[in-house]
C-alpha cells in the first residue's frame, strides 16, 4: 500500500550553518502533493549520531515513510548510513553490487577508503538506484535514505515517488487584495466547514494596499470547487475599509 503520509529528515550542518539553502524538502514537498502523500513534518538536524538515531526514531514511528537528505558521502561527517543501521540495530555492512559497481567505474586501484564508505548500508536494505549516481540509496523498513546533492536527491527520489501516494492533491489560489483581518472570521468559519479541504492564507504586501492570496487544496476535487465557491463568494460580500 502507497505511504499517506511521510516526513523529510535533513541532516547536516551545512544548512544549520546557513552555509548551504536547504532545496531538498521543498523539491520533495511538491512531489509528494503532487503524488497524493501528505508531507507533515520537515526536520533539520546536524550530523550528529545521537540527533540522526532519535529523531529517526521518532518519525518513522510516527509516519508511514520518512525520507532522508544527506550524510551519505565519502568523509567523516558522513554518517547517516551507520546512524541508522544503528535505530535499526543491524550492522553496517559492504554491499556486494555498490563495490562492484564501484570497481568497474574506477577501478580496483580506485576504491580508496572514501568510496569503499559509500558502499556500506545497513544490513538488510534495499538499494535505492537512479541514473544519476552509481552509488545508490538504501530503503530500510519505511525509511528511505537519499543523498544531498541536490540533483542526486531528485532523482532517486522520483524513482520511488510510485510508492507514495495515490490520490494527487489540487491546489487553487484566489488573488485578494484586502486586508487579512477583513476576512479572518469568515474564512475561519468555512475551513470549519470545509474540513476536508486545507485553506491558508498568505499576504504579499501589507499597508494601505494590501494584497495576497487565499490558497486551497484538497483531494476530494468536488469538495475543494465548493470550497472555492463559499470564499469568491465571502470575499464579494466584503468592503474594504
Amino acid at each position: 500500500m502507497a505511504h499517506q503520509t511521510a516526513a523529510i529528515l535533513v541532516i547536516g550542518n551545512e544548512v544549520l550553518s546557513g552555509r548551504t539553502r536547504e532545496a531538498n524538502a521543498f523539491y520533495a514537498a511538491g512531489k509528494l502533493f503532487e503524488a497524493g502523500c501528505k508531507l507533515s513534518e520537515v526536520a533539520v538536524i546536524p550530523d550528529e549520531r545521537d540527533a540522526i538515531i532519535s529523531t529517526l526514531n521518532r518519525l518513522r514511528n510516527k509516519f508511514d515513510a520518512v525520507i532522508t537528505s544527506g550524510g551519505i558521502g565519502p568523509t567523516h561527517d558522513d554518517i547517516t548510513m551507520e546512524s541508522i543501521a544503528e535505530a535499526f540495530d543491524v550492522e553496517l555492512i559492504e554491499h556486494n553490487f555498490i563495490v562492484q559497481a564501484m570497481t568497474e567505474h574506477f577501478g580496483a586501484e580506485g576504491l580508496n577508503e572514501g568510496r569503499r564508505r559509500m558502499t556500506r548500508v545497513p544490513q538488510g536494505s534495499k538499494l535505492i538506484r537512479c541514473e544519476k549516481t552509481i552509488a545508490p540509496g538504501a530503503r530500510i523498513g519505511n525509511v528511505y535514505i537519499l543523498a544531498g546533492v541536490p540533483y542526486i536527491f531528485e532523482s532517486q527520489l522520483d524513482s520511488i515517488l510510485h510508492q507514495f501516494g495515490d490520490r494527487p492533491y489540487r491546489r487553487i489560489e484566489i488573488e485578494v487584495k484586502l486586508a487579512e483581518s477583513l476576512f479572518a472570521k469568515p474564512l475561519t468559519a468555512i475551513q470549519a466547514q470545509y474540513d476536508d479541504v486545507e485553506i491558508g492564507s498568505y499576504p504579499g504586501r501589507c499597508g494601505p494596499d494590501p494584497c495576497g492570496k487565499i490558497c486551497l487544496s484538497g483531494q476530494n476535487e468536488g469538495r475543494l470547487n465548493e470550497a472555492v465557491k463559499a470564499v469568491n463568494a465571502m470575499l464579494k460580500n466584503i468592503i474594504p475599509a
